[in-house]
């Protein structure tokens, strides 16, 4: 027969055992919670790495797709010219006028092409001068104007859109007008 100083001996015991597994327990969550923190942290600051990543080379694409457009584009400008020019100055005898009809025609489907892909032409005339999209190649002193405003255009420009963003594929070649002071 146990005593009632051995059957509290044995509770204490127990209890002790209790409370060092309940311990051992609580350390145990404490350190599955400290490393599922620390994998969370490494998940996001991989996600927020990946989606750099990701806005990083579409931006790298955008620019490398758009460099591509632009040269290609810049080698057809000067064939688009030369064409505008087909006629231009001289007596269209009635033979000739089909072939130039016809020259016209390519012109305006190509013009068209162009604007599709965001591929504008501009003759600034009237135009303040400005040196982003235009080229001066000559300029005159005049009363009328209070800033350098464009009064002739020698070769047209062409301007690249898009996102919202534009920039002059080839300057517009112009002759400026300066006030005088």
């Amino acid at each position: 027969v146990q005593t009632e100083q051995q059957v509290g001996n044995e509770n204490q015991g127990e209890s002790v055992k209790e409370n060092s597994v309940a311990e051992l327990l609580k350390e145990e969550l404490e350190k599955a919670k400290q490393k599922i923190a620390s994998l969370e942290d490494s998940f996001l600051r991989e996600r927020a790495e990946f989606q750099n990543y990701k806005r990083r080379t579409a931006a790298e694409y955008a620019k490398i797709k758009g460099e591509a457009v632009k040269n290609f584009i810049i080698k057809f400008l000067n064939p688009i010219d030369n064409l505008e020019r087909v006629g231009t100055g001289v007596n269209v005898s009635d033979e000739m006028k089909p072939f130039i009809d016809g020259v016209g025609m390519i012109l305006r489907e190509m013009s068209g092409i162009l604007e599709k892909e965001n591929v504008v032409k501009f003759s600034p005339v009237g135009q303040p001068f400005d040196p982003t999209t235009m080229e001066a190649i000559a300029s005159d002193e005049s009363e009328d104007v209070k800033e350098e405003t464009v009064v002739e255009v020698y070769q047209a420009g062409y301007v690249f859109t898009e996102n919202n963003e534009s920039f002059a594929l080839r300057p517009a070649r112009v002759k400026v007008a300066r006030p005088k002071y």
